[in-house]
């Protein structure tokens, strides 16, 4: 079986938009042409904000050091930290934070709901309005 996860855009440039990744996965979420999902039209997302990382024990989901941060249900789960001047620059991990299905994922203005399907997928004609999405 694989993981398969399917974002639906409720706000933001990509409103009513349908996207789905199947795992295993990396995939990119940003303003960046590089990504996997980009988000062009939001100056406050950054180039690369978030990461989605699908396997056959489910879907995380991790900020990449983004200015305004990634939110999981109204909660922060990630941004980048305030400048520091001292000298002790370490690099920290941000946790992932496990995605279930029916999440909201807000990424500046663009918010999208989360449904994850753990089941092979059949793509049948009523599908086709899914934008299919490549990891990277």
């Amino acid at each position: 079986m694989s993981t398969v996860i399917i974002l639906k855009a409720t706000a933001g440039d990509l409103l009513g938009k349908k996207f789905r990744f199947a795992g295993p996965a990396y995939c990119v979420l940003g303003r960046s042409r590089s990504c996997t999902l980009r988000l062009p039209g939001d100056a406050t997302v950054s180039r690369q904000h978030c990461l989605l990382e699908l396997d056959n024990n489910g879907v995380w989901i991790q900020d990449l050091g983004s200015l305004n941060g990634t939110f999981v249900n109204g909660s922060k789960i990630g941004q980048r930290e305030a400048e520091n001047d001292s000298c002790d620059a370490t690099m920290v991990q941000p946790a992932r934070q496990y995605l279930r299905d029916g999440d909201l994922v807000r990424i500046c203005n663009n918010v999208f709901t989360v449904r994850v399907v753990e089941a092979p997928v059949v793509v049948h004609e009523q599908d086709s309005d899914y934008e299919m999405l490549q990891s990277v």
